[in-house]
C-alpha cells in the first residue's frame, strides 16, 4: 500500500488493539496482553541483543539512540537505561499518544509522530544506535530500503544499526499483502521482503557496511527472516563487554 495508506492502516490497527499489532500473539488478541508481560518482552529484547553484541565483540557508544516503530514504546523503554537519549519514532499518532502515557524516563525518552517516508526530523549523524524489529516487514520493499538509508545517515561515525527484515516468502499464508484499491479504512497486516541486494546498496549509500547477518524467526513460519548489524564508518569492535548494560 502507499505510503498515506500505510499511515492511515497502521493508526487503525493502533486504535483497534495496539499491544497485539505490535506483538501478534493469536493468544493475545482483542486485548488480552498483560500490560507488565507486555513490556517485559521488550526487556528481554534488550538483555539478549546486548548480550548479543558482547558475544561478537562489539560496543555500543552511549550516546544517543533511535527506536524505529515503536509503537507504545515496548523497546523504547527498554534502551532507556543503556543510552543518554532515546528516540521512539511511529508512523500512528496513537501508538504516540500511547508511548507518551507509558513513559517511565521523563526527559530522557522522547516519541515523535513521523508522517514521512524518512527521517528529516533527525539530524545527519546524530545517533550512536539505532534499532528497528518486526517493524520494516509491514511496508512495501521500497520503504524499507528508504528508512535503511536513513537509518544509516543519522548515524554518527563507529555508531551502529541492528535491523530485522523478511528475505523471502517461504509459502503463503496469513498475511496477504493488498492492493492500494483494497484499502479503505480497514486493518491490514501487510508483509513485504526486503532482499539482501536492496540492503547492502541501502546501507553503502551513507557509508555503512553489514558487519553480521543471521537468520531468525521473527517474521513467523511463512517467511525466510535474518537481523542485520551495520557499522557506520570504522566498526566499534573491542573486548567482550561486561553485561549487557555495557552494550545496548
Amino acid at each position: 500500500m502507499h505510503f498515506d495508506r500505510l499511515a492511515r492502516n497502521w493508526e487503525n490497527l493502533a486504535k483497534q488493539d495496539p499491544m497485539w499489532a505490535i506483538l501478534t500473539d493469536d493468544t493475545k488478541k482483542g486485548g488480552a496482553w498483560d500490560h507488565e508481560a507486555f513490556f517485559l518482552t521488550g526487556r528481554e529484547t534488550i538483555a539478549w541483543l546486548g548480550s548479543w553484541l558482547s558475544l561478537h565483540r562489539f560496543l555500543v557508544p552511549r550516546g544517543r539512540a533511535l527506536d524505529f516503530g515503536c509503537g507504545l514504546g515496548r523497546l523504547t523503554q527498554a534502551l532507556a537505561p543503556h543510552f543518554d537519549h532515546v528516540t521512539g519514532v511511529d508512523i500512528s499518532a496513537s501508538m504516540v499518544r500511547g508511548a507518551m502515557q507509558h513513559n517511565r524516563f521523563g526527559d530522557k525518552v522522547r516519541y515523535l509522530h513521523n508522517q514521512h517516508p524518512d527521517l528529516r526530523a533527525i539530524e545527519t549523524g546524530s545517533l550512536a544506535f539505532v534499532l528497528s524489529a518486526i517493524v520494516l516487514q509491514h511496508m512495501r520493499t521500497a520503504y524499507q530500503q528508504a528508512y535503511v538509508r536513513e537509518f544509516v545517515r543519522v548515524l554518527q561515525p563507529g555508531g551502529l544499526l541492528f535491523f530485522q527484515a523478511p528475505v523471502a516468502v517461504i509459502r503463503e499464508g496469513a498475511f496477504q499483502n493488498a492492493g492500494d484499491d483494497e484499502l479503505v479504512d480497514e486493518a491490514r497486516m501487510e508483509m513485504h521482503c526486503l532482499p539482501r541486494p536492496n540492503i547492502d546498496a541501502a546501507v553503502r549509500a551513507h557509508g555503512g557496511r553489514v558487519v553480521l547477518a543471521e537468520p531468525d524467526t521473527w517474521a513467523g513460519e511463512h517467511w525466510t527472516s535474518a537481523h542485520y548489524l551495520v557499522v557506520k564508518g570504522a566498526a566499534a569492535v573491542s573486548a567482550p563487554a561486561k553485561g549487557a548494560g555495557a552494550t545496548a
